[in-house]
């Protein structure tokens, strides 16, 4: 996979989770709760996730959840962004 697609799969799956669980990342970005090096900091964890099909298969199941699955790497921050 090239550096191009794993980054367009990685704002995929983040911005997938955050919407299926009711976080808005980009009013997050715009009223200041979360910053940009936050947010990069976000796309590394998501990056770096071991379980990027689990993801997949979850958002898959639920089209609305309170919260992100325990594996989620940003689980916990973008419940905050909620």
């Amino acid at each position: 996979m090239t550096d191009r697609t794993q980054a367009a799969r990685t704002a995929c799956l983040m911005t997938g989770m955050a919407d299926h669980i009711g976080a808005d990342l980009g009013a997050a970005l715009a009223d200041g709760r979360l910053s940009q090096d936050e947010h990069m900091a976000m796309v590394a964890r998501c990056r770096d996730c071991t379980k990027p099909d689990a993801c997949i298969l979850w958002m898959i199941d639920h089209d609305h959840a309170e919260a992100a699955p325990d594996y989620c790497l940003n689980g916990e921050r973008l419940g905050t962004l909620r």
